[in-house]
């Protein structure tokens, strides 16, 4: 049924509770399950006009990689502990903006279902769905299950 699944994770309820769902259907698949953590790119114009001033410009985008990182490292263990397949787990950090950063990443892995949680760290309670989730459903080339 399914042979790739994507998570996306961001470190928020909801993430996890789609990381759950992912483990779940991986479960009874077998499915390779994806998780990727999303940090948005800064360049450098956005990091020169910093109230912080520092000797690299790119310390931004350095720490939050290295945020994005802990969110995905933590993810894979969770995933671990909630019973998937650690050969069939990998996960993934990549800058940029998340809707079309998952979107683009689903399509060249050839993804065939992404699970993502209905609010993730912005939390809009006003929303329906938290702003990402509504991009990724609404793009992406494969069924999108929102959590």
């Amino acid at each position: 049924m399914f042979n790739r699944i994507l998570v996306p994770v961001d470190g928020s309820k909801g993430s996890l509770k789609a990381l759950q769902k992912g483990v779940g259907l991986q479960m009874l698949t077998g499915a390779e399950l994806y998780i990727l953590c999303v940090f948005k790119h800064h360049s450098l114009l956005e990091a020169s006009l910093s109230m912080v001033r520092s000797e690299k410009l790119d310390i931004p985008d350095d720490a939050l990689k290295e945020y994005a990182t802990e969110v995905a490292v933590h993810a894979k263990n969770e995933a671990v502990a909630l019973g998937a397949d650690p050969n069939r787990l990998r996960a993934f950090v990549k800058g940029g903006r998340p809707s079309r950063t998952i979107v683009r990443f689903a399509r060249k892995r050839e993804c065939d279902l992404i699970v993502i949680g209905a609010q993730g760290t912005n939390g809009e309670k006003s929303l329906l769905l938290g702003s990402v989730a509504q991009r990724v459903a609404g793009s992406a080339h494969c069924p999108t299950l929102v959590v």
